[in-house]
C-alpha cells in the first residue's frame, strides 16, 4: 500500500511540473527575404496605418528600442496599426540569429530581410518608399490610413512622442477614397 500511494504521488508531482511548466512563446511570423521594399508596404493606404522599423540584431541602438516595438504592436494592433520589421541582418542570419532574437521578445510582427547586394543600397530602398525619409538604423517609418509618411525617426525612437503620433492618428477618421 505504501509503495501504491508513493507511486500516485509521484505520478501527480509529474503531472503538476508538467503543467506548471510556461507556455511556449508564440511562433514567430516567418522572415520573408525582400529586394524591394514595395513588398512590405503591401497595400499601404488601404485603410489602416503602417508602422516600419528598419532594424538588425548586430546593432546596439535597434536592440535597445526593440521591446518598446513590441509593445506599441501589441498596444495598438487592435486598433488598426499594422507594424512590419525590416531586419538588415544577412541572408545566412536570418533563419538563426534573427528567429532567434524575434522569438525572444515573443514578437508576432512580419519581418522581412532587405536583401541588398553586398549590403548597399538601403538609402535608394528606402527612398524608393518613403523619399524624404534618411536611411540609417535603427529607422521607424510611420505611414497613414492613405499611405503618406507622417513621421520618421532615425535613431532609438522616443517612445512617448510616437505613442503621442499614434494616438492622434487612429483616431481620425479619414474619409474613404472616391471610387468613380
Amino acid at each position: 500500500m505504501k509503495r501504491l500511494l508513493t507511486g500516485i504521488w509521484l505520478a501527480l508531482l509529474l503531472t503538476a511540473a508538467v503543467c506548471a511548466q510556461e507556455e511556449a512563446l508564440p511562433v514567430v511570423t516567418e522572415t520573408t527575404a525582400v529586394t524591394d521594399l514595395r513588398v512590405v508596404m503591401g497595400d499601404a493606404g488601404a485603410g489602416k496605418p503602417l508602422l516600419v522599423n528598419f532594424w538588425a540584431t548586430w546593432c546596439g541602438p535597434c536592440r535597445v528600442e526593440f521591446p518598446e516595438l513590441v509593445r506599441i504592436d501589441g498596444d495598438y494592433r487592435a486598433r488598426g496599426l499594422r507594424t512590419a520589421l525590416v531586419s538588415l541582418d544577412n541572408r545566412g542570419a536570418m533563419e538563426s540569429i534573427v528567429a532567434d532574437f524575434l522569438q525572444s521578445y515573443a514578437s508576432t510582427m512580419p519581418s522581412y530581410l532587405l536583401d541588398l547586394p553586398k549590403g548597399r543600397g538601403l538609402a535608394r530602398a528606402v527612398r524608393r518608399i518613403a523619399p524624404s525619409a534618411r536611411a540609417g538604423i535603427p529607422l521607424t517609418l510611420l505611414f497613414d490610413a492613405r499611405g503618406r509618411l507622417v513621421y520618421q525617426k532615425s535613431g532609438v525612437l522616443d517612445a512617448k512622442i510616437l505613442r503621442a503620433k499614434l494616438d492622434r492618428l487612429l483616431t481620425v477618421k479619414t474619409a474613404p477614397a472616391v471610387v468613380k
